[in-house]
C-alpha cells in the first residue's frame, strides 16, 4: 500500500473516516467500561458475536495495560471493528467469559508473579478445577502480557492465563506475546498490535471498507516520506537555519545527516537554573533552553553528525543532547502512531475561592496494592545512616502511627504519596505559559467536540482544582514520556528540525532511538521540553497523556511487635546529575521530598548527641500520607525451627531487621531456646565504616544468638585476594554449609535488593552450589531453585 506523502492528507482522509463514523457510533459506544451500560446496560442484549464485535478485556495494577487496551479499542474502528471494553474486575457484572466467543487480552502481572489486582478475582474463578477442558471450547483469543524479566516470574500472570486458557479449550486466532518493561514495551507491543487488527479482521471475516483501502495508515499510522512533511519545509521568515542532505567524505560516501550552513553561527545554550526561583513575570523566550547536539558518546545504529541549534541564545555554556539521526531513519519514510484525539478543557474561574485542602488525594481515586486506608502518619525522627561521605544517602524514618490504625507483619511495605518537585512544577508552570494562573480556581471539563468514544476525565484528576494542586499531585512529571505524548507534541512544534526529531523519536522507525534517549535514561517531559524549545503544547492536552502520580513503596524495617505504635523505613536518596541528556539535576521524586522535609530533624550516624536531643526542634514534625502494603508471600515461618537463609545487601536489608526484631521477641517465649532454628545473614556495603547500614544493631543481634551467623562483604575495599566483594561471594564461601541447610533442613532462602543484578547473581550462585555440593546438573541444579520457589521456600522481594 502506498503512503501519502503528507501527514495533511492523512489528516483529510482521517476526518471523512471520523465524520462517518459519528453517524453509526450507537453500536460502539460501551467500549469504555466506565460507560458500558449506556446502551447496553444488560448483558444478554448484545449478541454474542456481531459482526466485527469482540470482547477487549484488561487487567492492570498501575494503568499501563489499561492504556494499551484502550488505544486499541481507539484504533479498531479504523479496521471496521467495534470491541467492547471492559476490566477483568468487571466480570460477571459486565461480561461472561462464558458466553464469548472472541476475545482479546491485556493482562500485566505485579508481584513475585501475581495477577493485578482487578484481575485475581477473574484469574482465580478460570482456576477452578471443576471446569472441564471443554469448558471454553467455543472461545477464541489473543492475549498480551506485560512484565518485567528483571523479576524471575516475568509475565506470570499472562504465561498462566494463556495456558489456562489453552487447557480450558479455548484456541488463540492470534499468537500470544509478552511485553518487557525492562527492555521497553513498545519493541513487542507495537509490532504485536500491528498484526492483531488483520487477525481479528480475518478472524471476524471483516472487510475493510474502500475508505480504509484508500487511507494508507490501515494501521492508523502516519506516514511522511524521507522523515519529513510538506508543512515541515515550511520554515519561518525569521528563521536562518538551512537543513540540507550533504556528502562529507571525499570518497562521496553520503552522511545524510543534518547540518548547519557553514556560514551559520551555532549557539550553545545552558540549561535552566533550577537553584534560582523562576520569575512568573519573565517572558519564556529569554529563558535558556538546551540544544539538540551531537552526543559523540552514543552507540546506536545511527551516527550523530553535527549539532542543531535551534535558539537564538549566544550563551556558550554547554547544554545536553538528543543526538540528530542521520541516514538510516532521517532519509527513511517514518510510520507514527496515531494522534489521539483531544478530549480534556481547562476553564478557569478568577472570581471563585476554593479550599484545596477539601479535596480528596487524587479525587479519592483507589491507590494499588493499598492493604489499609490512607492516613497521615509524623515523622518523628529521621536518622542519617551513612557517613557524609558514602557513595549514597540513606535515610532511616520512624513514623508515628497511632492516628492511622496500620498493623503490618515484618516483610510488609508502607507507601508514600508525595508530591512533585515543587521547582520542577514552578519551570513547568512557566514553560506552559500558565504560572499567572495556576492558582486560579479551575474546572477540567470534556469537550464537546472530542471525537474520543466515551470520554471522561481520568478518575485521579478532580473535577475542580486549581492547576498547580493538578500538576503538583496529581499526575506524574518524571515518567519518560510515551510515544503517544510525543506525537501529541509535533503538534505543537512550528520548528521544522524539532519537529522532524520529534516524529523520529516516536515513530515506529526509531524505536531503538526512543529506547537509547528517553527511556533508558529516563528523561521527564521537563527534559524533553529543554530539548525542544519551540514545542509548547496545551496545558489540557498535556493532561491528557501525563500518567498518574504514583505513591512509592519502602520496605518496612521494624517489628509490630516490638513497637506497634511506630514503623520504621529505610530508603537510598537517589541523586541524578545533570549532563547527557539530562538538562537538570534532580533527586528521586519521593526521597528527594523526604530528604527535604526531615532535613531540619535529620541526626546523623556520626553524631554523639542522644536521638531525642538532636529530634529537638522549633518547627512542627513534618506529616506525610501513607498506607500499608501487605505482601503475604515475603513472611517469616510461624515455626521458629525452621532455618531461615537471608540475603540482603545495601538497604535490602532493611525487611530483615524487622525478621531479626521479631524473631528476639518470639525467641524469647520459647520453652526450649535449642529448638531455635539457624539464622544467617548475608549483608553487603561498599565500605565498612561509610555505609555498613544498622551495624550496631546486626552485632547485637549476633551477640544473642538471633543470628547464628552474620556474612559481610565490602565490595570497594582493598582487600586480601579471595575475600569476598558481593554476598554472592560470600554464599560461594559457605557453599556446603548453606546446602546443607536446605537440602537437609528445608531452610527457607529470603532474598531482598535490586532485581537487575545482585538477585539474578543470588541465584546463579545457588545453581552453582546445587551443582558443586550436590552433583546436580545445571539444569537440574536450575530446576531444584524453581522448585523450592514453587514451594515457597526460596522467596524475592526485589526491585529494579
Amino acid at each position: 500500500m502506498k503512503p501519502t506523502p503528507t501527514i495533511q492528507m492523512r489528516q483529510l482522509a482521517e476526518q471523512e473516516q471520523e465524520d462517518t463514523r459519528l453517524l453509526c457510533r450507537t453500536f460502539s459506544e460501551c467500549t469504555e467500561p466506565s460507560s458500558i451500560g449506556n446502551h447496553r446496560s444488560e448483558r444478554n442484549k448484545m449478541p454474542s458475536l456481531a459482526k466485527g464485535h469482540f470482547l477487549l478485556v484488561y487487567g492492570s495494577q498501575t494503568g499501563q495495560a489499561q492504556a494499551i487496551a484502550e488505544e486499541i479499542a481507539e484504533r479498531s474502528p479504523e479496521f471496521g471493528l467495534e470491541p467492547v471494553l471492559v476490566c477483568l474486575s468487571q466480570t460477571d457484572k459486565k461480561f461472561s467469559i462464558e458466553r464469548e466467543k472472541c476475545v482479546v487480552f491485556v493482562v500485566s502481572t505485579t508481584g513475585d508473579g501475581d495477577p493485578p489486582e482487578t484481575a485475581s478475582k477473574f484469574v482465580r474463578r478460570l482456576k477452578k478445577r471443576t471446569h472441564s477442558d471443554s469448558y471454553l471450547s467455543h472461545l477464541s483469543f489473543a492475549l498480551l502480557g506485560l512484565g518485567d524479566s528483571n523479576y524471575s516470574n516475568f509475565c506470570n500472570c499472562g504465561k498462566s492465563l494463556d495456558r489456562r486458557l489453552e487447557e480450558l479449550g479455548a484456541k488463540r486466532f492470534y499468537d500470544s506475546a509478552w511485553g518487557d518493561d525492562a527492555v521497553g514495551l513498545e519493541i513487542i507491543v507495537e509490532p504485536w498490535l500491528d498484526g492483531l487488527f488483520p487477525a481479528i479482521q480475518k478472524f471476524l471475516g471483516v472487510t475493510p471498507s474502500n475508505s480504509q483501502n484508500q487511507v494508507p495508515d490501515s494501521e492508523n499510522t502516519e506516514y511522511m516520506e524521507g522523515g519529513t512533511t510538506q508543512c515541515d519545509k515550511q520554515v519561518s521568515n525569521d528563521r536562518t537555519t538551512e537543513i540540507s542532505r550533504t556528502a562529507d567524505n571525499v570518497d562521496g560516501a553520503v552522511t545524510n545527516g543534518h547540518v548547519i550552513k557553514q556560514n551559520e553561527e551555532v549557539s550553545s545554550n545552558s540549561i535552566l537554573d533550577f537553584d534560582a526561583n523562576p520569575n512568573p513575570s519573565t517572558s519564556l523566550q529569554s529563558e535558556k533552553f538546551i540544544n539538540l547536539q551531537t552526543d559523540t558518546q552514543t552507540k546506536t545504529s545511527f551516527q550523530p553528525e553535527a549539532v542543531v541549534s535551534t535558539s537564538t541564545n549566544t550563551d556558550t555554556e554547554k547544554g545536553t543532547s538528543l543526538p540528530v539521526c542521520s541516514f538510516p531513519l532521517s532519509e527513511s519514510s517514518l510510520t507514527l502512531p496515531m494522534l489521539s484525539s483531544s478530549f480534556l478543557i481547562l476553564k478557569f474561574f478568577p472570581d471563585e475561592t476554593l479550599d484545596l485542602e477539601c479535596i480528596p488525594l487524587q479525587n479519592g481515586c483507589k491507590f494499588p496494592s493499598s492493604s489499609s486506608d490512607v492516613s497521615m502518619a509524623t515523622v518523628c525522627s529521621a536518622r542519617t545512616l551513612t557517613r557524609h561521605d558514602a557513595v549514597k544517602k540513606t535515610l532511616c524514618l520512624t513514623l508515628d502511627l497511632h492516628e492511622s490504625g496500620i498493623q503490618y507483619e515484618p516483610g510488609d511495605a508502607l507507601s508514600v504519596i508525595c508530591p512533585n518537585d515543587e521547582k520542577e512544577v514552578d519551570h513547568l508552570l512557566t514553560r506552559l505559559g500558565v504560572q499567572d494562573e495556576c492558582e486560579l480556581t479551575c474546572r477540567l471539563e470534556v469537550r464537546t467536540d472530542t471525537k474520543k468514544k466515551n470520554a471522561s476525565v481520568p478518575g485521579h484528576l478532580p473535577i475542580t482544582s486549581t492547576l498547580r494542586h493538578l500538576i503538583s499531585t496529581c499526575v506524574d512529571i518524571r515518567e519518560p514520556p510515551k510515544k503517544a505524548l510525543l506525537r501529541s507534541l509535533v503538534e505543537y512544534t512550528p520548528d521544522p528540525t524539532e519537529k522532524q526529531r520529534l516524529q523520529e523519536l516516536c515513530s515506529k522507525q526509531g524505536a531503538e532511538t526512543y529506547t537509547k534517549l528517553i527511556r533508558e535514561p529516563s528523561l521527564s517531559i521537563l527534559d524533553i521540553f529543554l530539548a525542544f524549545p519551540s514545542c509548547r503544547p496545551p496545558v489540557d492536552r498535556l493532561l491528557e497523556h501525563l500518567p498518574r502520580l504514583q505513591p512509592r513503596p519502602y520496605s518496612i524495617c521494624s517489628s509490630f511487635l516490638v513497637e506497634p505504635c511506630t514503623v520504621e523505613l529505610v530508603f537510598n536518596i537517589i541523586e541524578i546529575p545533570e549532563g547527557g541528556v539530562h538538562g537538570y539535576s534532580r533527586q528521586g521524586v519521593c526521597t528527594g521530598w523526604l530528604d527535604r522535609i526531615t532535613r531540619g530533624r535529620q541526626h546523623s550516624c556520626e553524631s554523639d548527641l542522644p536521638s531525642d536531643i538532636a529530634d529537638l526542634t522549633l518547627q512542627d514534625p513534618p506529616k506525610i500520607h501513607i498506607f500499608g502494603r501487605s505482601n503475604q508471600y515475603f513472611r517469616l515461618p510461624d515455626d521458629l525451627s525452621v532455618p531461615i537463609v537471608l540475603i540482603g545487601p545495601g538497604t535490602g536489608v532493611a525487611p530483615f531487621i524487622g525478621f531479626l526484631q521479631q524473631r528476639r521477641v518470639l525467641r524469647a517465649k520459647l520453652a526450649d531456646q535449642e529448638s531455635y532454628g539457624d539464622t544467617w545473614l548475608f549483608y553487603g556495603c561498599r565500605h565498612r565504616d561509610k555505609d555498613y547500614l544498622f551495624r550496631t544493631e546486626l552485632e547485637r543481634f549476633t551477640e544473642e544468638k538471633i543470628l547464628s551467623r552474620l556474612c559481610v562483604s565490602f565490595s570497594r575495599e582493598n582487600q586480601e585476594s579471595g575475600t569476598p566483594k558481593y554476598v554472592q561471594d560470600s554464599l560461594a564461601l559457605h557453599a556446603k554449609e548453606i546446602v546443607e541447610l536446605i537440602d537437609d533442613k528445608s531452610a527457607i532462602v529470603y532474598v531482598c535488593g535490586d532485581a537487575k543484578n545482585m538477585s539474578k547473581s543470588v541465584m546463579d550462585t545457588f545453581i552453582q552450589m546445587l551443582h558443586q555440593i550436590k552433583g546436580l546438573s545445571v539444569n537440574d541444579a536450575r530446576a531444584y531453585v524453581m522448585t523450592m520457589k514453587l514451594h515457597k521456600r526460596y522467596k524475592e522481594d526485589v526491585w529494579t
